[in-house]
């Protein structure tokens, strides 16, 4: 297996950051992803991947179309965005499709992205017409890719809520979709999974997500966005790479990110501080106080001195350089074993080693009266997944 791909999500205030980031040696991020109207805001971005040789990633959005969005929101100055709601009927009209799909194509040409996202919807239920209307927008894409003659790499975005993950909903959801991408014959699939890591089961969850993307990539490789809590167990079970934030945006969740933009829009408080031993990020406030406790501090501090030589001062000062370098190499130490067991081993050891830290942090708190909380459901879910993954495949006779 090569290495797996990481896709880093930045925002206009990381311009500085990419920049610096894209520059370095080692601990690059594989590819570049921005917000549709970040590409326009901060062109800075743009140049910094282009000049680095490193894929510059649009993506549109389109979701949002399916919600409200409040009228001053950056998104719906974009030109084939607006507030109001669409229904399915409104995006089945004859023409729509073909506007909108030629509108968020020609909108990343003009920003120099490296890939085309096509336009998508997200889609909750078999029921309820999103299916169809998702199909009309591939094959609209197509035929406006066709016209203009374009050569770029294609990334179709399948968006899903938990239970279309299930193999019994197959047939009238995954399947429609699948039969229409065989003409798109997309370079790549990105599957956006809502809601994956929540709920009372979200072992049972993870386990369809994986078992969707092992039938996805029987069409084209897969990449899982907006997965950072679930990135790695994603490319054990067969995933080209996962797409996050930094610090923000480390789990997929699209209906709670189109209610977040009925409301105007704020300014941003502190970013999330990412903990290389627990595989996740907390607020920066918890970190400074976890970090008071000397041997948490050490268990919590990344020791790699090429990625923070000043210890837990570098851990807090320049946290967003550590979130990429931080999840590149558990990625890579992930995706380097031959074996799909061993990369399962990998996997489960890890989140063993997490979780088990997390409980400890968790007890401190409650000991002490900090107001801190380690969420140990993920982890949790991670680890019964590996471990039966890692047993299942070990089981099989060779061939």
């Amino acid at each position: 297996m090569d290495m797996a791909e990481l896709l880093i999500r930045v925002g206009t205030q990381d311009a500085a950051l990419i920049q610096r980031v894209l520059q370095a040696n080692d601990g690059r991020p594989d590819r570049v992803v921005v917000d549709a109207h970040v590409a326009h805001a901060e062109p800075r971005i743009r140049a910094a991947a282009l000049a680095a040789g490193i894929p510059f990633i649009i993506d549109p959005q389109t979701h949002y179309l399916q919600d409200y969005q409040h009228p001053a929101d950056p998104w719906v100055s974009l030109p084939f965005a607006h507030g109001h709601v669409l229904t399915p009927a409104d995006l089945m009209r004859p023409a729509v499709a073909a506007d909108l799909a030629a509108a968020v194509i020609d909108y990343q040409l003009e920003h120099d992205a490296t890939a085309i996202v096509l336009p998508y919807v997200h889609i909750e239920r078999v029921e309820g017409g999103w299916i169809p209307v998702q199909r009309a927008l591939w094959n609209a894409s197509v035929e406006h890719i066709r016209k203009k003659g374009l050569r770029l790499p294609v990334i179709a975005v399948i968006a899903l809520g938990w239970r279309l993950l299930d193999r019994p909903t197959w047939p009238e959801g995954l399947a429609r979709l699948l039969r229409t991408l065989k003409h798109v014959t997309p370079t790549e699939v990105a599957l956006a999974a809502s809601k994956v890591d929540a709920g009372v089961h979200p072992d049972a969850r993870l386990v369809t997500m994986i078992a969707t993307i092992r039938r996805i990539t029987k069409l084209a490789p897969v990449i899982a966005w907006q997965q950072g809590a679930l990135g790695e167990a994603a490319v054990a079970g067969g995933a080209l790479g996962y797409e996050c934030g930094i610090g923000w945006r480390e789990r997929c969740d699209l209906p709670s990110s189109m209610s977040q933009h009925r409301r105007p829009p704020s300014g941003f408080g502190p970013r999330p501080v990412y903990l290389s031993a627990l595989g996740r990020s907390l607020r920066k406030r918890s970190v400074e106080a976890l970090i008071a406790n000397q041997r948490l501090a050490a268990e919590l501090t990344c020791t790699n001195f090429s990625c923070c030589p000043q210890g837990r001062d570098a851990l807090l000062s320049d946290t967003r350089s550590h979130t990429i370098k931080a999840r590149r190499e558990a990625l890579t130490r992930v995706s380097a074993p031959a074996s799909p067991a061993w990369r399962w081993q990998q996997v489960a050891a890890d989140a063993r080693a997490r979780l088990d830290l997390a409980q400890r942090i968790n007890k401190y708190a409650d000991r002490t009266g900090l107001n801190v909380k380690v969420r140990t459901e993920t982890l949790l879910a991670v680890l019964a997944v590996a471990d039966n993954r890692r047993q299942t495949i070990s089981r099989r006779p060779a061939a």
